[in-house]
């Protein structure tokens, strides 16, 4: 799925992070019994590096999460088995996602972070 659309035609789903569509894409997906596993991996340099505050407003309302948006609750409340494919920079949010898949597979580049560990500072 690119934010919505799956790349599948056997039991493995491939998942591309694309901006907020991530939530909608695993509730399609669960509901799709020809899915037995999902395979998460990002574009380009990153496999995630964290949330596109221009274009958070749908997920966060004011301090409050909306929970049909929120990837990880989605990825929590998936049903199947989640691969994620970690190439590059997995940032914040990013890494977040990273500790909702069942399994991760890193490669070389693999690079994790979490700034807020650095501040002592707890997400909301």
């Amino acid at each position: 799925y690119r934010g919505g659309a799956a790349t599948h035609g056997s039991a493995v789903a491939v998942v591309t992070i694309n901006r907020l569509a991530l939530a909608g894409a695993f509730r399609r997906l669960d509901a799709d019994d020809t899915v037995a596993v999902v395979v998460l991996a990002g574009r380009g340099h990153a496999f995630c590096s964290g949330v596109d505050l221009t274009a958070a407003e749908d997920v966060f309302k004011g301090d409050i999460k909306d929970p049909a948006a929120d990837p990880i609750a989605a990825m929590v409340a998936y049903r199947k088995p989640i691969v994620g494919a970690i190439a590059g920079f997995t940032v914040t949010a990013g890494f977040e996602i990273a500790l909702a898949c069942d399994l991760l597979v890193a490669g070389r580049d693999a690079e994790f972070a979490d700034p807020y560990a650095a501040e002592a500072a707890a997400p909301r």
